[in-house]
């Protein structure tokens, strides 16, 4: 008797669990006002250098930054 009752209660959580399922996966989202990602602006090297040569604390931090990305990859 107690079998019947909890299988009976999983029965319909399964079934109501398909149903929102199918009505998430095979939903027809509206894609016409979905875009491609922007493309990552390029860096302005010699700007960059001009910069360094400015402030040697950016120079420094650069290169904190470079040999902390070697190290952990």
């Amino acid at each position: 008797m107690v079998t019947q009752v909890y299988a009976h209660i999983l029965d319909e959580d399964r079934k109501v669990n398909a149903q929102k399922f199918e009505q998430a996966f095979y939903a027809k989202p509206d894609l016409r006002n979905s875009h491609p990602p922007e493309e990552k602006q390029s860096i302005d090297i010699p700007l960059l250098i001009e910069q360094m040569k400015s402030s040697p604390e950016l120079a420094k931090a650069l290169v904190a930054l470079i040999s902390e990305q070697e190290n952990n990859g």
